[in-house]
């Protein structure tokens, strides 16, 4: 049967212990020795499950917990059995991580694992903490969400959303799971979200939880009167302090210096998370590290609570917490009289977590393929560096350019930079090139505010100057002798997505989300944009027999006519954005190793850059159908007559201009006519007053 051919078996049956073992008989019954049997349980013993099967079967056994959503959410606990050969663990540590883009979390068989015992004890605490200081629902939900770095719903956002009874379910089943009464307390659920259960009100899937929808209005729960009203905004002045600041310590300070009900709410929540993970080593797990990347990487927690108080004044709020009567653990204390005041470090771009057995720091292991930037700086492998990127020696001969523009978008001095690259790249010393971005998105596109002053000041130049820099810049990167690879992920938007399509090849994070999106602030991709997607056009007609042109050039222009963005990747490659040549990394963090390693493959493959040639334009017979269909969607009230106006002109660039079909064209007058038609937009009210409220309210205005 199917079994029999598979190599890896997960378990993903109801959590029910009997359920469970009579699959694993009947898996155990079909498949080939040697086979790896895995459980996906939150909740049951790893070893319970297994304590009927024979040794040969437990050597290849393990938990694997994988978090929802599986496909955007980074952890996997891998949980091995008493039995489980080391060499199992280590295959699904590398396999996770490499193949699955996973990040690794090493858990013990003990209730709920890491995250989820972490997780768990922090819902209870919030209610029984809003209880004692008499704060509402909105109250908790500004407290506990983007204020502290954590996910912006809120505690009470995310119940509605995962359903109130599976979050009152997996805190009960840790409480039924753990041994001492103390700790059983911890994980009681407050009666208000019994009563909520009572009375079938789950969150978003019954139409009402802790917020539900009146009309347009939202309104709010009182679990108190259990009444539903208007949301009072939140007015705690620890609240305004911990927005105002920037960073995550410095929000979580703000509240820890504030007496108002917010301050005390914060840090009797946060020390006693803090306090719990630390009395839960090594019982839960050996170190600092997992625990931290258990709430990083399962629950979104921007700082774990060892990363947390690393970046705190630790030994004063030690000192706050015995004052306090709290428990602190004596591991904590040993660390401390021996003068070590953080749990990590980074020395030399090396970054180091205190080992609590070995007292001591110890290095953070590393995937051996990852390339940390961080590392090569200390490492002196910096070649030059501005404001906007910094140019790296990556090894092996291969050049490395991390933009880090404000925003992650283009502008002239992030242009300057790229060609600063690329001038070095053409010494004899150096063999290619991997372009990439800081931060979650690769490039959001151009700095549209610096665009609108020029253009609210009838500046033309400087705008102009930079439609042919960025024009320059990007063939450069195209036509390059060595080989350029873009290593994107996130956001690859506009004037970022020209930069990427304009390369010699792409290695593309798997949540990598593309498009040319001008058109809603009244722009066109001017930076080869539509010049590009002629040329795929182009090559697709060389390729094939396909006598109407339109047939290919529809889609291309349907994906700028409506700003389209890929939603993966693979969905960037089914609009064009990304060749079929091009490799996807479901581990984000090896894109830039991933992007080196396609450099020297393309340089052992001999290596040869592509070389302009002129090709024959289409005509306007051949998008007259473009024209009709935009014609009837303006009519339709689709799409606004300015709108109409645009597309025309965009149109009129795939038609080839003026010129009469099959009369040869080059790829630079395609670009003139880019710039034109940009110039002439830049300069019309309408598209200001686009760029205008883009800026003002983040949604495009279709005038």
């Amino acid at each position: 049967g199917v079994l029999a051919e598979c190599d890896w078996v997960v378990e993903v049956v109801p959590e029910v212990i009997e359920i469970k073992k009579a699959v694993l008989k009947n898996i155990a019954a079909n498949i080939k020795p040697g086979t790896f049997v895995t459980s996906n349980t939150s909740s049951i013993s790893i070893n319970k499950i297994v304590e009927d099967m024979p040794l040969e079967f437990r050597q290849y056994w393990m938990g694997t917990h994988f978090f929802n959503p599986v496909r955007y959410m980074k952890l996997l606990e891998l949980i091995p059995g008493k039995d489980t050969l080391p060499e199992v663990v280590e295959f699904f540590a590398d396999f996770g991580e490499r193949v699955l883009g996973k990040g690794i979390v090493y858990a013990k068989d003990t209730p709920a694992f890491v995250a989820n015992r972490l997780g768990n004890w922090a819902g209870p605490s919030v209610t029984q903490l809003m209880m004692e200081l008499g704060l509402t629902v909105p109250e908790v939900d500004a407290l506990t969400g983007s204020a502290i770095g954590r996910p912006g719903t809120g505690t009470f956002g995310l119940f509605d959303m995962v359903g109130v009874d599976i979050a009152v379910l997996s805190t009960l089943e840790v409480q039924h799971n753990v041994d001492s009464p103390e700790e059983k307390a911890m994980y009681t659920p407050a009666p208000f979200l019994q009563k909520m259960l009572d009375n079938n009100m789950l969150g978003a899937k019954t139409k009402g939880g802790f917020y539900k929808r009146v009309g347009k209005e939202k309104q709010v729960l009182d679990v108190n009167t259990f009444e539903y009203g208007p949301i009072v905004k939140p007015d705690l002045p620890s609240l305004a302090a911990a927005k105002a600041a920037k960073s995550v310590p410095e929000k979580v300070t703000a509240f820890f210096e504030s007496d108002d009900k917010g301050g005390q709410f914060i840090w009797k929540h946060v020390a006693g998370l803090f306090l719990y993970a630390a009395s839960k080593i090594p019982e839960v797990s050996d170190d600092v590290l997992n625990m931290d990347r258990a709430l990083n990487w399962g629950y979104n927690h921007q700082m774990g609570p060892f990363q947390l108080f690393s970046a705190l004044d630790l030994p004063k709020y030690i000192a706050r917490m015995k004052a306090e009567g709290m428990s602190v653990p004596a591991w904590i204390d040993e660390m401390l009289a021996a003068g070590i005041t953080s749990f990590y470090k980074t020395e030399a771009g090396v970054d180091y977590y205190y080992s609590i057995p070995d007292k001591k720091y110890v290095e953070i292991a590393v995937s051996p393929s990852a390339i940390i930037l961080p590392r090569l700086k200390a490492q002196n492998k910096v070649i030059f560096s501005t404001a906007d990127g910094t140019l790296y020696d990556l090894g092996d001969a291969v050049l490395g350019l991390e933009c880090h523009s404000k925003a992650s978008a283009i502008n002239p001095n992030l242009l300057d930079t790229i060609s600063a690259a690329q001038e070095e790249l053409k010494k004899p010393d150096w063999e290619g090139m991997v372009i990439s971005g800081r931060g979650k998105n690769f490039c959001v596109g151009a700095d549209i505010a610096a665009v609108y002053g020029y253009a609210q000041n009838k500046d033309w130049a400087p705008i102009e100057a930079a439609l042919l820099k960025g024009h320059q810049t990007y063939d450069a990167n195209k036509y390059s002798l060595k080989p350029v690879v873009m290593a994107v992920k996130g956001q690859v938007l506009g004037g970022g997505c020209e930069l990427m399509t304009q390369s010699s090849a792409i290695q593309a994070a798997a949540e990598t989300y593309a498009g040319q999106v001008e058109i809603g602030v009244g722009l066109i991709p001017a930076g080869g944009g539509i010049k590009e997607s002629v040329l795929r056009v182009v090559d697709r007609i060389s390729k094939g027999d396909n006598p109407f042109p339109i047939n290919f050039v529809q889609p291309e222009f349907e994906a700028i006519a409506q700003a389209k963005v890929g939603t993966s990747a693979k969905e960037s490659r089914k609009l064009g954005f990304i060749r079929d040549t091009d490799g996807i990394s479901l581990n984000e963090d090896l894109i830039i190793p991933d992007a080196k390693a396609r450099v020297l493959k393309m340089v052992e493959d001999g290596y040869s850059a592509p070389v302009s040639r002129p090709f024959k334009a289409f005509g306007q017979t051949a998008v007259d159908l473009l024209l009709v269909g935009t014609k009837g969607m303006m009519w339709a009230g689709v799409i606004s007559e300015y709108d109409w106006e645009i597309l025309c002109g965009i149109i009129n660039i795939y038609a080839g201009g003026g010129v009469s079909t099959g009369m040869e064209i080059t790829e630079t007058y395609l670009e003139e006519l880019e710039r034109e038609l940009f110039m002439k937009l830049i300069g019309n009210q309408k598209t200001q007053d686009r760029i205008a409220h883009m800026l003002k309210t983040g949604k495009p205005l279709r005038n």
